[in-house]
């Protein structure tokens, strides 16, 4: 386990990075992904299953995507909320729901997903797209989440894998740890943030791996999905199921 410096540390980098690749973000994501970033997130709110008068909570939300999917979806009486630790993220998160006249759906807040500012039992459901592999302690986010769901509250979880074809692993890995570091670079303009991407997904536990800490953080029913050969894993869970 890190120690506080060292998590400490590693979430300011973290942080500084996304906040540095923020105006080029959401152009990379539908380039690099070939536009499935989009049928991913999608697939996510689908298990998530917004209902009418429900909480939501969108975890490292980002450029609010994924809230604003949730919105779309019309359920009534629902509100959403997306936490995030880059301001600049959030900047542009807010043009979106301000484009979308959502602000009535929608608000934004500045925080980590390690320490959620939010009382026990808040939401009925939680949702983190490609977020917790950048916590510098994942099980911290788990167990927050856990805490500030209601009981019967889902969880979903949408995040990068190793696939596991081996032909296809091969093809992707040559993309995804020469080409894309190089095309990310070129157009975020910064040294790193395409590096760390596929050293993070490298370093993030196997699938049965992070079930496990799903279910160590109290989460029932844990089940994990593939999607598009494997690149990305879709999780859920429910608090006291």
């Amino acid at each position: 386990m890190q120690s506080l410096e060292k998590s400490a540390q590693f979430s300011h980098q973290v942080q500084t990075m996304f906040s540095a690749v923020a105006p080029r973000y959401d152009f990379l994501n539908r380039l690099l992904s070939g536009g499935r970033d989009r049928h991913w997130r999608k697939k996510a709110v689908d298990a998530l299953a917004p209902e009418n008068g429900e909480r939501f909570l969108d975890v490292a939300t980002g450029t609010a995507d994924i809230a604003v999917e949730i919105a779309c979806r019309q359920p009534s009486r629902i509100k959403v909320m997306g936490l995030d630790f880059s301001g600049p993220m959030l900047q542009l998160g807010q043009k979106k729901i301000d484009a979308g006249k959502l602000d009535d759906t929608i608000s934004l807040q500045m925080g980590s997903g390690e320490q959620l500012p939010f009382a026990a039992g808040s939401f009925h459901g939680i949702i983190c797209a490609f977020g917790i592999r950048n916590f510098a302690n994942a099980d911290a986010g788990l167990n927050e989440m856990f805490r500030v769901l209601k009981d019967k509250g889902r969880v979903v979880i949408l995040e990068f894998s190793q696939p596991t074809h081996p032909l296809f692993a091969s093809l992707y890995s040559i993309y995804f740890n020469f080409v894309l570091p190089r095309v990310g670079k070129q157009i975020s303009r910064h040294k790193d943030a395409y590096d760390y991407l596929p050293q993070s997904v490298a370093k993030f536990p196997t699938r049965l791996e992070f079930a496990g800490l799903m279910e160590n953080s109290g989460f029932q029913k844990v089940s994990f999905q593939d999607m598009t050969f494997g690149i990305v894993t879709l999780y859920q869970g429910i608090k006291n199921a």
